[in-house]
């Protein structure tokens, strides 16, 4: 034993088998891989229908003050709020499905992705709502809505995604107060949107068109599916292991995450088609609903 021993103190470091090694970050399962798939396929179909949409939608309507192109109209289509929520999923369940064994950095990239997914649907409530007062209209202006409402409405969007990036950053970075701060003021921005889509729903009932009034509707039909989704979200933050979007329980990913997301986005595609209908009436059929209301 005292031979070996002093053998092994006479070898070279480097000649010593070294056979620790760092622990790699969990791989996704073969469940989480087929929901990525999944992913990729429903929301590539999302953004090829969002598009077309939304590219018919600005070319008839065009409510911003340029001068109306096509390389415009394609600019605001492609990159409209639920394009970028596609494209946020596409790239992150793409990530998930070539990285079988992935890094910290593509870890962290990921949990970012899944994360950020929930400002571009709440600034699209903040768009539909801001369109529903011009709705069956075109050209800049023209709204029913008061300054003050359309302020309440653009002004909701920052508290969203300054809280959203301190949560992510929190998270990522292991800093509590940071996440639970962010959290704090994301859930209260929330509580704040939906009240604000009862008072119009309520407030406002006559004041817009029929179109209108359909948009706020549907938008206030979301709300329960955007707050399941939230809740996930949370809990992915604050609770058990097994609501975490890359490596909790697939059924929960699904019901509270997936499945959330998609019914949002098709009421919000629907609220828009609702709103500026392509096949749409003449310019002021849409004054003479107003007669109309009860």
């Amino acid at each position: 034993m005292l031979v070996f021993a002093s053998q092994l103190i006479k070898q070279p470091l480097n000649s010593i088998p070294i056979t620790m090694k760092a622990n790699p970050m969990p791989s996704p399962s073969v469940d989480h891989t087929r929901i990525a798939i999944a992913e990729v396929t429903i929301f590539s179909l999302i953004q090829l229908v969002q598009f077309v949409t939304r590219f018919m939608q600005e070319w008839k309507y065009w409510h911003h003050r340029r001068e109306r192109s096509v390389r415009r109209c394609v600019l605001y289509s492609w990159f409209g709020m639920l394009g970028f929520l596609a494209q946020l999923r596409i790239a992150g369940s793409a990530m998930a499905i070539a990285v079988s064994n992935p890094s910290k950095s593509v870890w962290t990239a990921e949990i970012i992705l899944q994360s950020i997914g929930l400002s571009p649907l709440l600034f699209e409530v903040s768009l539909v709502l801001l369109r529903s007062g011009q709705a069956g209209g075109r050209g800049p202006g023209n709204t029913r809505y008061p300054k003050h409402l359309r302020f309440l409405l653009h002004a909701f969007r920052f508290p969203v995604i300054i809280s959203l990036v301190c949560a992510v950053v929190g998270e990522t970075m292991d800093i509590s107060a940071c996440r639970d701060i962010g959290s704090g003021v994301f859930v209260i921005t929330f509580a704040f949107i939906i009240g604000l889509v009862l008072w119009i729903a309520v407030a406002y009932r006559t004041v817009l068109p029929r179109n209108g009034r359909r948009v706020v509707m549907l938008v206030l039909a979301t709300m329960p599916f955007l707050a399941v989704r939230i809740a996930y979200f949370l809990l992915g933050e604050f609770g058990s292991e097994e609501f975490n979007a890359l490596t909790g329980k697939e059924g929960i990913k699904v019901g509270m995450g997936l499945l959330m997301e998609i019914i949002a986005t098709v009421l919000l595609l629907l609220s828009r088609g609702t709103m500026e209908p392509f096949p749409s009436k003449d310019l002021h059929a849409e004054e003479l609903e107003r007669d109309d209301r009860p």
